[in-house]
């Protein structure tokens, strides 16, 4: 049995292509294999209003878990603010955005009349505008060195849900924690 190579390498360079590129940025001075203890700025409160689920108690205790989780499995240790070697923080900003969709309300239909340079056919077709709000959110992670320079920043944006269930929402937490801490430290 023969099997063409050259699809199959096609299809892996469109399936890597389509990769999306973590947002981050960090001092290239730091020595992040010395790091392996940490601790929290500050027991930070959400910011915003109480009516909003994105900035409540249970999604702060969500983002606090799934961050620590994923620094344990790469091997920092949490420690007193005074014993650590990087101090974390992250923050949460909520914007309203806009998406326009231009649609086609009739599909392409002929018409009789007096065309352009005198010809007796003609297309039409009706476009229509569609204005959408909604809420994007964006997670913000902080490394602090003891000195209080930030060494390390990484973040993740999407789009946000309000009709959405505790476990979709723990869900979006955990791919954002993923997604912003898959680089760090950097090698």
């Amino acid at each position: 049995m023969k099997i063409a190579i050259a699809p199959l390498i096609g299809l892996a360079l469109l399936l890597t292509g389509c990769e999306s590129t973590p947002n981050y940025d960090y001092d290239d001075t730091v020595n992040f294999s010395q790091l392996s203890t940490y601790a929290w700025v500050v027991e930070s409160k959400p910011v915003g209003s109480d009516k909003e689920y994105f900035n409540s108690d249970i999604n702060n205790k969500r983002i606090v878990n799934a961050i620590e989780a994923k620094l344990a499995d790469k091997g920092l240790r949490k420690v007193s603010p005074s014993e650590a070697s990087v101090l974390v923080n992250y923050h949460t900003t909520i914007s309203k955005k806009r998406e326009r969709d231009v649609a086609n309300t009739h599909p392409f239909y002929w018409s009789f009349g007096h065309g352009y340079y005198g010809s007796r056919w003609g297309v039409h077709m009706n476009l229509n505008s569609l204005q959408r709000e909604y809420k994007e959110g964006a997670l913000v992670v902080d490394f602090i060195a003891p000195n209080k320079a930030l060494i390390w920043r990484g973040s993740y944006d999407t789009r946000l849900s309000q009709k959405s269930t505790p476990e979709k929402r723990a869900e979006k937490v955990n791919t954002a924690v993923n997604e912003i801490l898959a680089n760090f430290p950097p090698q």
